[in-house]
């Protein structure tokens, strides 16, 4: 029986993920990091098994998840954690198209994940799927990535309940504004969370990578089926700073 603990994240190749990929990595894990593009510097991490595959895919998502278990062994940690944003316009601007486009991979391939990735993986396991404070308070032109948030944390919930019984637990992380490729700085984003954070700052990747560590470990084995905030605070309630400038 093999002694190592094998992890397959989707958006595995920037931002979270990457992060997620390399701390488990470091931690002795063997991860499938999967994206549509190359992981950079994975030759120097050997736990790393990078896949290029487009998760909107419904076949490349399979083929993923049967290669892993192939070649690292039954899956003990699934991180649906691929997605993308289109945040500015209201809905009335918005067509769409753009929205099913964002459901296709912010949703359905979650969604496929939860359907695929059970068949490979070890009882006892843990799936983490990325959702957004976005689920959870709603600001202008967010309705579209909003709503597709909101569903991710709906189908965790789900699948919580029905994979209960293989001990497989189903988590999903309310991520807030988190330092990557789509959040950089000068990203007017940066100075509005600066003010509605308690903690007066955005997150870093490896932070909610340390979070996604927890939820796949024996520390959290009694937790499944909720939505975890990893936020700065900002869904807690009126930041200091907040009060300080609508007061001002």
């Amino acid at each position: 029986m093999s002694t190592y603990r094998t992890a397959f994240i989707t958006g595995g190749t920037s931002g979270i993920g990457r992060a997620t990929a390399l701390r488990l990595a470091s931690a002795g894990w063997r991860v499938a990091a999967v994206g549509r593009r190359d992981m950079a510097n994975a030759d120097e991490t050997p736990n790393i098994l990078p896949l290029c595959a487009d998760v909107t895919d419904e076949s490349a998502l399979a083929d993923a998840l049967a290669r892993t278990e192939a070649e690292l062994g039954k899956i003990d940690l699934l991180f649906n954690n691929a997605g993308g944003e289109n945040i500015g316009e209201g809905i009335e601007q918005q067509d769409a198209q753009s929205f099913r486009d964002l459901i296709e991979l912010n949703v359905i391939a979650v969604y496929n994940g939860l359907r695929f990735g059970p068949a490979h993986m070890n009882d006892g396991g843990s799936i983490v799927n990325t959702a957004s404070v976005a689920a959870m308070t709603h600001l202008p032109g967010y309705a579209q990535y909003s709503a597709t948030k909101a569903a991710v944390a709906s189908l965790s919930k789900s699948a919580a309940l029905e994979l209960a019984a293989r001990r497989i637990r189903v988590n999903a992380i309310a991520a807030g504004s988190i330092w990557s490729e789509m959040l950089e700085p000068g990203n007017p984003e940066v100075a509005l969370v600066e003010i509605l954070s308690p903690l007066g700052r955005v997150g870093e990747a490896d932070e909610v990578a340390q979070l996604v560590e927890f939820l796949a470990g024996d520390g959290s084995a009694y937790i499944t089926g909720q939505l975890l905030p990893i936020d700065g605070g900002v869904t807690a309630g009126y930041s200091p700073a907040m009060i300080e400038k609508l007061l001002s």
